[in-house]
């Protein structure tokens, strides 16, 4: 039997075990373990190993060093290289939008507008909005997680809840948290698309380079401003019209093109004011990929199975030669 190995920070996606249930139905026993247990492990039988369950990564100050020596161990492997999905340049650039969306719209890749705030500057949120135009934006870092230090600054009210800010009920009193944050992290500032009240924002799961299932996000019933189930968004299985598909295969084919073929992709997008989709993120190292919405469990196994199944072919063939 084929196997796969997950590694995790001790807070993995609950669609976990699911997973590893339609693996085994594919041939393919999966197991998990703990990142800090990595180096204890015989790799002679792996055929693949995951980063996807390592959740919470920003709270690891050397996360990208430790997945770099997970890939030096891989290549060294008693039996040969092992995969590790995705591939490494793409996992190291996934972890930082400052990269891999700075590379994407090189590319020509239409982003949500940003302004990327160095980090070390001096940073004042209102400023920023002043010098940009825009009334309403979204702050974030670019290594971050679970909407880790997200924050909503508008001109006007109301406030919809403790991580949205309007300046005009008293200023804005986080300044110098921010400010202190920007010391240690780059930061992204964005105008805030209304269109997410609206309508939500579209992710387009790819599973071996081809679209498998789209998930509608919106923000409840609740109100809020968050299209994030965790924050009291609701995800809804979307039918995506021709235009949106060609949008999404526009992205993932740019993500090809500079990477290679990927195992997994999920791609976000929001409306702008003319109902053009821009880029809002990808997530591409450990992304919950929405498989129940998509009902796509089984499509993912396979990908994974028919994955090992080639890498094992061309090992064997190597090792022939």
């Amino acid at each position: 039997m084929r196997k796969a190995l997950y590694l995790s920070l001790g807070a993995p996606h609950l669609e976990y075990p699911a997973v590893e249930e339609a693996l085994r139905a594919e041939g393919v026993a999966a197991r998990m373990v703990h990142l800090d247990a990595f180096d204890t492990l015989d790799l002679g039988e792996i055929d693949l190993v995951n980063l996807r369950m390592c959740r919470w990564y920003h709270k690891e100050p050397r996360f990208q060093e430790r997945v770099e020596h997970v890939h030096e161990r891989l290549l060294a492997a008693p039996n040969g290289p092992v995969p590790l999905a995705n591939p490494l340049p793409l996992v190291l650039d996934a972890l930082d939008k400052g990269r891999y969306l700075r590379k994407l719209a090189q590319d020509g890749i239409d982003l949500v507008p940003t302004r990327w705030i160095a980090r070390g500057s001096a940073f004042d949120v209102v400023r920023t909005m002043e010098e940009a135009g825009w009334d309403d934006v979204v702050v974030k870092p670019t290594v971050s997680s679970g909407s880790w230090n997200t924050i909503r600054v508008s001109r006007r009210g109301p406030a919809l809840d403790e991580h949205h800010f309007v300046l005009a009920e008293g200023g804005f009193p986080r300044q110098a948290e921010m400010a202190a944050l920007a010391r240690t992290h780059e930061l992204i500032v964005q105008p805030f698309l209304s269109s997410v009240l609206d309508f939500g924002e579209l992710s387009f799961v790819f599973l071996s380079g081809s679209l498998s299932h789209v998930v509608r996000k919106t923000v409840g019933d609740q109100g809020g401003w968050w299209a994030h189930e965790r924050l009291g968004g609701r995800n809804h299985r979307w039918t995506p019209s021709p235009a949106e598909e060609r949008w999404a295969t526009g992205v993932n084919d740019a993500l090809e093109r500079r990477y290679g073929p990927l195992w997994f992709s999920r791609i976000d997008g929001l409306q702008d004011a003319d109902g053009r989709l821009r880029l809002l993120e990808c997530e591409l190292a450990i992304p919950r990929l929405l498989l129940p919405e998509g009902n796509a469990f089984g499509r993912y196994a396979k990908v994974i199975a028919e994955g090992i199944a080639h890498h094992r072919a061309g090992r064997r063939e190597t090792r022939a030669a």
